[in-house]
């Protein structure tokens, strides 16, 4: 993992995966947690770097990747503040089997695995809240599944900008920083028939397409042409 200076840890009572915690809960949380800023592009951790910390974005975007031998990236998270990740030390993983990289200017808080385990053993709320971030993952690979199997490239693409609109637009940004690759990845389909997908949406005026960032222009039209619930 690369290595910055720790910043003092404001609160976190403000940030959506604590919420539903009580004030003593969160507190106590705060006293193990550091935080890190990163910059567009930087790696957060490698694959095989050692399974030391857990991870919250506070702000900026995080992506989380693969990379066969051949060389071949898949991309399967995009993560947006409130997100956890890097909780596989919960299970004793001793090494990262992914790359997690800053897409934009991110700041995540960090708290030590051995720490994070004791807390989620000790704090019968965090682990209730762990669990249920857990489960929210498993309904959307579940989702994503079922949308691979039974919807066809255009239904996947359609399905998927909804998806990452509804976690940017509570940021106020309607503009979503990903590449024709990103979402070729997320959806499990071949860049250039994402790439015709993508110029087809943008020919018929529900979203734009410009330096390497999908503009959401007919919010409202994409929801119906996706179908989501």
């Amino acid at each position: 993992m690369l290595q910055q200076g720790r910043n003092p840890i404001p609160t976190l009572s403000s940030e959506k995966f604590f919420t539903a915690l009580s004030a003593d809960v969160v507190a106590r949380v705060e006293t193990f947690a550091y935080q890190r800023h990163y910059t567009p592009r930087q790696i957060v951790f490698f694959p095989d770097d050692p399974c030391d910390s857990v991870f919250l974005v506070v702000s900026g975007r995080v992506k989380l990747t693969q990379v066969s031998d051949q060389g071949r990236e898949i991309c399967f998270r995009h993560l947006v503040r409130g997100d956890l990740f890097g909780e596989e030390c919960l299970v004793n993983r001793q090494r990262r089997g992914y790359y997690a990289e800053a897409l934009s200017p991110t700041l995540l808080t960090l708290i030590r695995g051995a720490d994070f385990i004791r807390l989620v053993r000790e704090e019968p709320e965090l682990g209730h809240a762990v669990a249920c971030a857990l489960c929210r993952r498993s309904v959307d690979a579940e989702r994503a599944l079922s949308a691979f199997v039974f919807s066809d490239v255009r239904e996947r693409v359609l399905q998927r900008l909804w998806e990452l609109y509804c976690r940017e637009k509570e940021f106020k940004d309607e503009s979503l920083s990903v590449t024709h690759q990103d979402i070729a990845n997320l959806v499990g389909a071949a860049r250039e028939t994402v790439t015709c997908v993508l110029h087809e949406l943008q020919d018929e005026g529900i979203i734009t397409l410009a330096n390497r960032r999908i503009k959401i222009k007919q919010p409202k039209v994409l929801f119906q042409l996706a179908g989501t619930e």
